[in-house]
């Protein structure tokens, strides 16, 4: 049974009421296309923003910005390059941005290192590297170090060079950093979107670089 106050709405307001539900649906179908279209718009001012930070990262660092992705060139003697990729894990997948700089040469160490083991396992088993520690138990604990010949490694990795490494660890934190016999890169999650980031990430990793590959500048003749 109805309360009595029912019994005294017309009928028009029962079918009113009862219709109601449905009267929503194009109300909410609306609000999802404004939504959508305003989220839509957000995005593409975002991109934007992103673009005009990176191309003016690339005027300030005297390189190339070649796509939304991607620039690199010559920063103090040394190649520089910064882009970002997408790399899935299963459904999923993440953006990372990429600094590396290139040495002028090799070092001739078979060296990794890496703060994360799971970067260089499969690698290091295949060139034969083996777990290589230098006795500086923090620096040690930070860095999983492999190469061909341990004693070379050690003699490389000396305190000087250890320093500029633990200094860029305390720089970049939550960043993978990777060093190898050509090259020196850091790497981190997402889309760096600030210039000022992205130009002290370039001034950081340079200047690691020249400290541990500044001799074979030499050797060769570049001028760092």
């Amino acid at each position: 049974m109805f309360p009595a106050a029912f019994h005294l709405l017309p009928a028009s307001h029962f079918q009113l009421l009862a219709e109601f539900p449905f009267m929503l649906y194009p109300v909410l179908i609306l609000l999802g296309v404004v939504l959508c279209w305003l989220l839509n718009r957000l995005a593409i001012a975002s991109h934007k923003k992103t673009i005009a930070a990176w191309r003016q990262a690339a005027e300030e660092l005297g390189i190339n910005f070649n796509t939304p992705d991607l620039m690199e060139g010559n920063v103090a003697g040394y190649q520089v390059k910064v882009h970002t990729y997408r790399q899935r894990s299963g459904e999923n997948s993440q953006t990372y941005t990429e600094f590396c700089v290139s040495f002028p040469g090799s070092l001739d160490l078979g060296l990794e290192l890496s703060r994360e083991l799971k970067f260089f396992s499969g690698v290091a088993k295949f060139f034969g590297s083996q777990d290589i520690t230098t006795g500086d138990l923090s620096f040690d604990e930070t860095f999983v170090i492999k190469g061909l010949d341990a004693e070379a490694v050690n003699d490389f990795l000396n305190d000087d060079r250890r320093q500029q490494l633990a200094e860029l660890h305390q720089q970049q934190k939550g960043m993978g950093i990777v060093v190898t016999d050509t090259d020196i890169s850091v790497t981190g999650r997402g889309r760096v979107r600030k210039v000022e980031v992205i130009t002290g990430h370039v001034a950081n990793l340079t200047r690691v670089a020249f400290a541990l590959s500044g001799h074979l500048a030499k050797e060769l003749g570049v001028d760092p």
